[in-house]
């Protein structure tokens, strides 16, 4: 990886320029959508606000994709990695369905909670799903 980055500096400068483009792209259409609030119009703030406690299993899996991609761990080990996915995916399963199932009784969840299930699911997917070398 870090030959790659050596190697293609001005492909990672123009993917950095792409994906914070994208982000600004992001904040500028809710904003609009925020001023537009009195009309109807959604905005992510608002949804993510509103349903946080729903959104707990997207919290994790996000955390999950992120550790897999940018952090994967591999094993010497001949297995199939289809275990760790079903493992990974039930997790998932589970915090989707408590999610709505305790959708009242859950407290706002405020950005320490958030952050805090956004890492266990890195270290579940970390830990759970490694990569196996055949």
């Amino acid at each position: 990886m870090k030959r790659f980055v050596r190697e293609h500096p001005k492909g990672i400068r123009t993917v950095r320029i792409v994906l914070a483009s994208l982000l600004a792209l992001m904040i500028v259409v809710d904003v609009v959508l925020v001023f537009l609030d009195g009309r109807g119009f959604p905005t992510f703030s608002r949804v993510v606000d509103r349903d946080q406690d729903r959104f707990l299993w997207f919290t994790f899996l996000f955390g999950g994709l992120v550790a897999k991609v940018f952090f994967n761990r591999k094993v010497k080990e001949k297995d199939r990695e289809i275990t760790g996915v079903i493992a990974f995916g039930s997790i998932v399963l589970l915090l989707y369905l408590l999610g709505f199932q305790l959708h009242d009784q859950l407290p706002e969840l405020g950005l320490a909670h958030q952050s805090f299930v956004l890492l266990v699911g890195g270290y579940a997917a970390h830990r759970v799903w490694p990569q196996y070398e055949k």
